[in-house]
């Protein structure tokens, strides 16, 4: 007995490894491609930096920074930049780099979390309305243009403003409005794969919906939509800090990029840094989905794509060239 045991448990073993290395291949091999296109690699180094930020201060919370970034100071108000206090103080005496620290896990957190709501209620209603058809399309998306018909903006203000001060409550009111792009963009995607001769075989043969869904029409639809979503996430962050900075929906005591940078409003010309840097801080996360957002666009782009890896395969061979050359000349 014990034999036959062994033997299941080596199998399932080197399954088990077979299946980590290729999935570190694929993941390699993902990498490359990224950072293959400059654009796309210059936004995935920002955003790793800020992840790592934002996962670090998370776990290890004001153990990483130097003050308490909620604790007010008024024998130490608006200070200058100094060794002390590296982007200086806060009207209220709040070391400022503490708070940005503590804000960027909260911008960048919501903003993915909004995104991943979104991108997951648009994948449900816009492959059924792209899929079925019919009645059930056209409820989903007389409803979508229901929501269209708002300006995004206005609408989360004004949920926010009903709900309350709350960090869960600014999210979800962004949320509410916007998942339509996500449902137009999944339909129109769902609309051309279910066009193609192999879902049109698998109708005919009575293949299950899911079955048909997971296996035929996510894989064809979801690189569109993570290159979509990654620009996005720039987007839903400055829409949660243009709500931090109207006042709305943010606690005032909350580290929040938005919020910091509302002080511009009264300290634009007296203590223009206290306002400047969470804004610097805000612009750089932004350009950073944006670039990558942009990189993986052209990356998927066949036409773009091929000639990447053409210019790649140049370059390498060049520098064999090189490197033989040099060893000859040795």
């Amino acid at each position: 007995m014990s034999q036959p045991l062994r033997v299941e448990a080596s199998g399932l073993s080197h399954r088990l490894k077979n299946d980590l290395l290729e999935l570190g291949h694929s993941l390699r091999k993902s990498l490359d491609i990224i950072m293959s296109n400059k654009l796309s690699g210059t936004g995935f180094v920002i955003i790793v930096i800020f992840a790592l930020i934002g996962i670090a201060y998370t776990i290890f919370g004001n153990h990483i920074v130097p003050y308490n970034p909620l604790k007010i100071n008024l024998s130490d108000v608006n200070a200058p930049p100094s060794l002390s206090h590296l982007f200086g103080t806060d009207q209220l005496g709040r070391d400022i780099f503490s708070r940005i620290i503590a804000a960027i896990p909260i911008d960048l957190g919501l903003a993915v979390f909004i995104v991943l709501v979104s991108a997951i209620i648009g994948l449900f209603l816009g492959t059924f309305a792209g899929y079925f058809r019919g009645v059930v399309e056209e409820v989903i998306m007389r409803l979508t243009d229901l929501f269209f018909a708002f300006p995004p903006l206005v609408m989360s203000m004004a949920i926010a403003a009903t709900l309350g001060p709350s960090l869960f409550n600014a999210a979800f009111s962004i949320i509410f409005v916007w998942w339509p792009p996500y449902v137009r963009l999944v339909r129109g995607s769902t609309l051309q794969v279910s066009a193609s001769d192999f879902i049109t075989m698998s109708k005919v043969l009575n293949t299950k919906f899911f079955k048909i869904l997971f296996k035929g029409i996510l894989p064809n639809i979801m690189t569109t939509l993570v290159v979509y979503a990654t620009m996005d996430i720039g987007t839903a962050m400055l829409t949660l800090s243009s709500l931090g900075f109207l006042g709305i929906g943010i606690p005032i005591y909350q580290p929040e990029l938005g919020l910091m940078s509302s002080i511009l409003t009264s300290n634009l010309y007296t203590d223009p840094l206290e306002g400047l840097i969470p804004a610097l801080f805000l612009f750089l996360m932004v350009m950073g989905f944006s670039l990558m957002g942009e990189g993986l666009a052209e990356i998927i782009d066949p036409n773009i794509r091929s000639h990447l890896f053409s210019r790649r395969r140049r370059l390498e061979e060049m520098n064999k060239a090189k490197e033989a050359k040099s060893k000859a000349t040795n």
